[in-house]
């Protein structure tokens, strides 16, 4: 991967909406205040590529992770720490 997020992880697939029937328009509400994301929901849903560049700076800053580059790079970065810390003993933690 190079450190780079594949395409399915920085615009992922949108589920369709069940009331008005439109395809791929149902997208998680992310608040404002950075600290009210729920990461870990997004993560689950395989959703933080709906995140801004700010926000994904964020998470990586506050978990000691390099935070500079394109949207892709940072987004792999928030990827990976998510990982480590839901799997800290397998091969994430390098």
């Amino acid at each position: 991967m190079d450190d780079r997020a594949p395409d399915k992880w920085v615009l992922p697939r949108l589920p369709d909406c069940g009331a008005c029937g439109k395809k791929g328009c149902v997208s998680p509400v992310i608040p404002g205040e950075k600290r009210e994301i729920n990461w870990l929901f997004l993560f689950l849903g395989q959703m933080l590529g709906c995140c801004t560049l700010d926000d994904l700076k964020f998470f990586c800053k506050n978990t000691s992770n390099h935070r500079t580059g394109a949207k892709n790079r940072v987004l792999y970065y928030a990827y990976i720490e998510m990982c480590r810390q839901l799997e800290p003993q397998t091969q994430f933690n390098v």
